[in-house]
């Protein structure tokens, strides 16, 4: 057997055990082989110590792959790199890939950041940097684009040129989406902060101008207000993604709502923020006008509120929304305008493009307000959901 050769030694109790021989020939004064000293060696623990680096680097390789983790290496001189398996499953490359060149990782780094991270590696071969690293951004075979954090280590010949780089590189794609989410977020967040204080101030200026005394205007600034603030926890229990009408409707009419004095009626329809600070500032008033004149303001006036869909065959298809008012007191047109008669007149027509037209028939207040689809929640998704309305009795 060759000199170290490994071989299976059985013992008598029928064990058997790895060795490596290493037999000595030996030899008579004419050279001849006339016998052989052989010392065998055991090398289980060797063999263990083998199995079980194997299955720890199977193990850091599987990790590797699972997480997007993987090192690289290469020397500065030549073309070739050297990777691992989480390396080769990072940037898409086929199973079992052990090398690639910089020139191909050159051809997946996005175009507008392959300068920016060539100039990080040469600076830092420049100034002698031991380690340096950057983010950029990979374009797979597929067109996927992923966001890669690279890490490496550098070390220097005698001359103080650089030889050999040793790095690691990440997948931090979704923690970069995460934070390009948290700063649309907190832009979106500074904007409608920006909107609900310019609201305010003009709510504010407009029911003092409006108000005839300080209690009055106490009482309509405040349920002004609350109304704004409910709207806004409807849509912030809902991410910002916008709030059913039917819910926005049962809400303006709770404080005043009983068994059977309102009812709701129409499709779910979803409206988007702005479409619905819009329509519940509306509803708001015309809610409080009703309470304070209309049918709401006795025990037998009954409030309806339904909304379907005026089909124009074209991009212009509205959506209906009627508030009717039956059983009240006799209803008398109002001497004069008040800031809740401008805001249900005017701010639809402003904010959505809307129609609106209010009507103080003696038999109850009627008021009909149409509203572009595509202004509400993206056109052809809502044109699709509107169906046969269902009614909602709400007590």
């Amino acid at each position: 057997m060759p000199q170290g050769q490994e071989a299976i030694l059985e013992r008598k109790d029928g064990t058997r055990i790895p060795i490596a021989p290493y037999p000595t020939p030996l030899c008579d004064e004419t050279g001849a082989i006339v016998g052989v000293v052989n010392m065998t060696v055991d090398i289980g623990e060797r063999k263990r110590a083998e199995r079980a680096l194997a299955e720890r680097s199977l193990q850091l390789a599987l990790a590797g792959k699972a997480a997007l983790v993987g090192s690289f290496a290469y020397d500065v001189d030549s073309d070739v790199m050297q990777v691992e398996e989480g390396y080769a499953a990072l940037h898409d490359l086929p199973d079992g890939t052990r090398s690639t060149t910089r020139s191909e990782w050159k051809a997946r780094v996005h175009r507008k950041d392959l300068a920016r991270v060539e100039t990080v590696r040469s600076h830092a071969f420049s100034n002698g940097r031991s380690e340096y690293g950057f983010e950029y951004r990979i374009v797979r075979a597929t067109g996927e684009v992923r966001w890669i954090e690279s890490r490496s280590f550098v070390s220097y010949n005698g001359d103080g040129r650089p030889q050999r780089v040793v790095g690691v590189s990440i997948d931090v794609t979704e923690r970069k989406l995460a934070e390009e989410h948290l700063r649309m977020m907190v832009a979106e967040l500074d904007h409608r902060v920006k909107n609900v204080l310019a609201t305010v101030s003009a709510l504010t200026s407009r029911t003092q101008d409006a108000s005839g005394s300080v209690a009055d205007f106490v009482t309509a600034l405040d349920g002004r207000i609350q109304s704004m603030a409910a709207t806004h926890q409807l849509l912030s229990s809902q991410q910002w993604k916008g709030i059913l009408l039917s819910d926005l409707a049962r809400r303006e009419l709770a404080p005043y709502a009983t068994r059977d004095n309102t009812e709701i009626g129409g499709p779910d329809i979803t409206l988007k923020a702005e479409a619905a600070q819009a329509v519940s500032m509306v509803l708001h008033e015309l809610a409080t006008n009703a309470a304070k004149h209309g049918a709401l303001s006795i025990p037998d006036g009954r409030v309806a509120i339904r909304w379907h869909r005026l089909q124009s065959g074209d991009a212009d298809d509205r959506l209906c929304v009627e508030w009717q008012e039956t059983g009240g007191p006799a209803v008398r047109a109002p001497g004069r305008c008040g800031y809740g008669m401008e805001v249900i007149r005017g701010l639809l027509p402003y904010e959505l493009d809307g129609e609106v037209a209010l009507t103080f028939a003696a038999e109850g207040v009627h008021c009909r307000f149409a509203l572009p689809l595509s202004e509400l929640a993206g056109g052809d998704r809502l044109a699709e959901a509107l169906g046969e309305p269902s009614t909602d009795g709400q007590g």
